[in-house]
This record gives structure tokens, C-alpha cells and sequence, in this order.
């Protein structure tokens, strides 16, 4: 595997750019109208679409319907030696706390948050 991308789809792409500029500190590989990349420690890339691609992308079967009765889920979970700092700042920047931090079974120390997009963003840190 070379590298490993995630793309989410977003309704403000200049708005969550933003959000994951100022939460890592880090400046876009890419930044586009339609395409935005930000990699990511240890060189994964985050991909930030704008929902209006999707039907560009998938035809019209999949453009965003705000009626539909359930969204799609998506969390991005990020094991990090700073995940109390990281997760302070995601709550600064508008994000809204869903679980503090908490040692789970599988051995992490997670804190679990969620953004104005709507996706979950946990912040971990392994203790064992």
C-alpha cells in the first residue's frame, strides 16, 4: 500500500478545510475548488469533498437529500500522543463534546467528539 486517503463529503468545503488546518496545524497538499488534501502524521491524506460532488462522481442517484430519514456515520479516530490538547482544541473551534475521555477495552484512553459536519472525531492515546 502506498497510501491510504480518506475523503469525506462535506456542505462547506472552505469551512472544514479551515476547521483541519487550525485543529492539526497543518496546511493543504491540495486545496481546490472541488478537492481539498491534508496529510495527515504518518502519511494518510484527508480528502475533503464538497457534497455536490457526489452526484458528479456517482450520477444522480447519489445527490445529497436532506430527507432522508438517516445520514450517513463516519468517525475519524486518531491515536496521538497529544489527544487531550487535540481534543481541547476541536471543542474550541466549535465541535461538541459527545463522551470525555475514558480508558475503553480495547486499551486507549479516548475522547470522542462531534463537528459542524457531523462527524465524529475521537482522540485517543494508547495506555497499555
Amino acid at each position: 500500500m502506498n497510501k491510504t486517503y480518506f475523503i469525506i463529503y462535506v456542505d462547506d468545503i472552505d469551512k472544514t478545510k479551515m476547521f483541519y488546518e487550525l485543529l492539526f496545524d497543518i496546511k493543504p497538499i491540495i486545496d481546490e475548488p472541488g478537492m481539498c488534501e491534508l496529510e495527515l502524521p504518518n502519511g494518510a491524506v484527508l480528502g475533503i469533498m464538497p457534497n455536490s460532488s457526489l452526484e458528479k462522481l456517482f450520477g444522480a442517484e447519489y445527490s445529497v437529500n436532506n430527507k432522508r430519514k438517516s445520514s450517513p456515520r463516519f468517525e475519524l479516530y486518531f491515536q496521538v500522543n497529544n489527544a487531550e490538547a487535540l481534543y481541547e482544541k476541536a471543542l474550541q473551534l466549535g465541535a461538541l463534546s459527545l463522551r470525555k475521555f475514558t480508558k475503553m477495552d480495547w486499551g486507549d484512553r479516548v475522547a470522542y467528539c462531534v463537528n459542524h459536519d457531523g462527524h465524529i472525531l475521537a482522540f485517543a492515546e494508547n495506555v497499555e
